[in-house]
């Protein structure tokens, strides 16, 4: 960095740029957007107009925009099965890299990502937001203080996810595809890291029920309901996650006690507004938590993108981790990856996944390559490639 000012390019402008990445852009006195890159004139003039950028400042090709010598950091905000090369040329142009969740489609790739950042001294931090919503950051909280002794399980409940279609100049339902690497878990990735974050552990071995119920009209190529079961060395989790009408929410048991939580009309997290936040002790007392909210959901979700960058900008300028860096990306990965194996051989799976594994080199694509479980609810909807 040559300024106290961290200079940022940004290739894609998504819908997510407008409800995260834009507020933080813009909110930030030492984040500077310098440049812009999208292969879509319509998107880029939707940039220019809410970032006021110039003519000079646009770019079609990422190549032009990693050029730029003043540039610090990218922030990678195109659909996943594009981030990984982008990613790279990045770092071979010393910049530091803040990407869009998941951190690749495939084990093998986030690995080689690892390493190439790694090699080079940089950064990469991943847009792991949930970390920063306020219910989550409180439950994290009382989690550390024992409040209810050591966290025993956690059932994380996000079966009301709305299916957001993407940017409709670009391709408005490129994530029902296999391109997307995976469905609504892969989508909703953030469930995935933060039952680990809120483990505090790594996860050794994950066990899934994965099927197609809400869209099973269309012969999906992806899943649109994922039941999984996730072992620490110390605890458990269970998500539950579909696109769809269902419950939200987290219930935690403890050793000594329970944490539960719920939103604004029982939706999933991300989609409303935290309500009610309390614990009850070993004794049945019940004691209510207050959450540091915003008046509403997008206004909280885009606080999360604005502590998001504030911690990759402190993590470029102090040398440090970034709170959600590429190796939480790569285990977040393998635990949605190693679902969907499950689903397909009726096994648990062990974590992390065996490099030889055609999962870990391949992602969903390798999905096929699995001897397949007879009774298989993924096998069975035709899923990620098991259509007879």
């Amino acid at each position: 960095m040559t300024s106290d000012v961290v200079k940022v390019g940004l290739v894609g402008c998504g819908n997510v740029v407008q409800y995260g990445h834009r507020p933080a852009l813009l909110t930030l006195p030492d984040v500077e957007l310098v440049a812009l890159a999208d292969i879509t004139p319509a998107r880029r003039a939707i940039g220019q107009a809410w970032f006021g950028l110039s003519d000079d400042q646009l770019y079609q090709d990422y190549r032009a925009l990693l050029a730029i010598d003043k540039i610090d950091a990218v922030v990678i905000a195109v659909p996943q099965k594009h981030r990984p090369q982008i990613a790279l040329e990045a770092f071979a142009a010393r910049k530091h890299v803040l990407s869009e969740k998941p951190i690749s489609n495939v084990p093998a790739t986030a690995d080689a990502l690892i390493r190439a950042s790694e090699q080079a001294g940089l950064k990469m931090a991943l847009v792991h937001n949930y970390h920063f919503l306020p219910e989550f950051r409180q439950i994290k909280k009382m989690l550390a203080q024992g409040l209810i002794g050591d966290m025993r399980v956690a059932t994380l409940h996000f079966l009301g996810v709305i299916d957001y279609p993407g940017a409709a100049e670009y391709q408005s339902g490129w994530r029902h595809t296999m391109a997307a690497g995976g469905g609504v878990l892969m989508d909703m990735i953030h469930a995935a890291y933060l039952a680990e974050w809120l483990a505090g552990e790594e996860a050794q071995q994950v066990m899934a029920f994965v099927d197609a119920l809400e869209y099973a009209h269309r012969q999906p190529e992806i899943e649109d309901l994922a039941l999984l079961q996730i072992a620490f060395p110390q605890s458990y989790a269970a998500i539950h996650m579909a696109w769809g009408e269902g419950v939200g929410g987290a219930d935690i048991s403890g050793s000594d006690g329970q944490i539960r939580m719920r939103y604004k009309q029982y939706q999933s997290g991300g989609f409303n507004q935290p309500i009610e936040l309390y614990s009850v002790d070993g004794d049945w007392n019940r004691s209510d938590h207050a959450i540091a909210n915003r008046e509403t959901h997008m206004e909280a979700t885009a606080d999360s993108f604005i502590a998001l960058y504030a911690d990759f900008r402190d993590a470029i300028r102090e040398d440090r981790e970034p709170m959600a860096p590429a190796t939480a990306g790569a285990r977040a990965l393998e635990i949605v990856l190693g679902a969907y194996a499950s689903a397909v051989t009726g096994r648990v799976v062990t974590l992390p996944l065996d490099k030889d594994c055609p999962v870990y080199q391949k992602g969903i694509d390798g999905i096929a390559e699995l001897d397949a479980w007879e009774g298989s609810k993924t096998k069975a909807a035709g899923l990620f490639g098991l259509r007879e």
